[in-house]
């Protein structure tokens, strides 16, 4: 009964043609759109969450195939979920993405990608979270992803960098893995031909290109990664065990107070490690997405 009675509002609400629609009129979708979200945030179990989850989904199908994302108050959703963009003109992007945490502290995810073909129209792409077949999925440094493979993230920065003649991003994440241990990723994309690709191998750690990188710390603390426009590079906490015999138990690292840095040289990305910087707002975090089911 609980099912049924969750689930006939949302099917209507979903249903509306458009949601936003008034005698015709297009009108600005995001109010609709934090509504839906709320009812993600406000789920009290798993069959709840994703039914919310799928709403949510289905509004932005139809928002964004009807409305201009630029013309609508976009900054009020990037206070309530993960929404970067960069350029203007032809070459602007958006990168929209949410979570539903399952009660097994899991994660799932949804999002879309906003951007303009080679004629300049509209380019709508729904991405499709990739689900493990365990609890802790891992993300692989080397593959690549496509749109309905997506790993997952809520991406909160994006830097886009020229790599010859093609346009590169790269996305700062966050994944919350499961209940146990959280993730930052420095995610990579491109778009050729009006598809997506995730993973472009522009990310030197010192042993080959990578397509990714991942860190990946204890649930219980809080790790830095974040663009530094001033330093023109990605900065991060490094990460470390607190005793020897827990090395390669990612569980239990965390931020040992040296960082490491990511600087786009020769067009890749570069580790430095052991950097020194300087500023007071280096502590200040991202904030993660907020977990409605806490078992600390």
């Amino acid at each position: 009964m609980r099912l049924s009675a969750i689930w006939i509002p949302l099917l209507i609400l979903c249903q509306a043609t458009p949601l936003w629609s008034h005698g015709g009129i297009e009108e600005d979708p995001v109010s609709r759109l934090l509504e839906l979200h709320d009812h993600v945030m406000n789920a009290s179990n798993d069959t709840e969450s994703r039914i919310a989850h799928e709403a949510l989904k289905d509004g932005m199908r139809q928002a964004w195939n009807g409305t201009d994302f630029w013309a609508c108050d976009w900054p009020s959703l990037a206070k309530r979920m993960g929404v970067i963009t960069a350029g203007d003109g032809g070459q602007s992007i958006a990168v929209i993405t949410w979570n539903i945490e399952l009660q097994n502290r899991t994660q799932e995810y949804g999002g879309f990608v906003l951007a303009k073909d080679r004629n300049g129209d509209p380019l709508v792409i729904e991405l499709s979270h990739r689900l493990g077949h365990s609890n802790r999925q891992e993300l692989d440094t080397k593959k690549r992803f496509k749109a309905d493979t997506w790993p997952g993230a809520v991406y909160y920065s994006i830097v886009p960098q020229t790599q010859g003649k093609k346009l590169v991003f790269t996305l700062l994440g966050w994944d919350g893995a499961d209940g146990i241990r959280s993730r930052k990723v420095v995610e990579t994309l491109s778009i050729q031909n009006g598809k997506l690709r995730f993973g472009v191998p522009i990310i030197d750690l010192g042993h080959g290109s990578e397509k990714r990188m991942v860190l990946e710390y204890a649930d219980g603390v809080t790790a830095m990664l974040r663009w530094r426009e001033d330093l023109r590079m990605i900065v991060m906490d490094h990460l470390s065990a607190p005793e020897p015999q827990l090395q390669g138990n990612t569980s239990f690292y965390g931020p040992d107070m040296t960082y490491d840095a990511l600087v786009w040289q020769k067009n890749h990305w570069v580790l430095k490690e052991n950097v020194e910087i300087r500023d007071p707002d280096m502590k200040k975090p991202w904030n993660n997405p907020k977990r409605s089911r806490r078992r600390n």
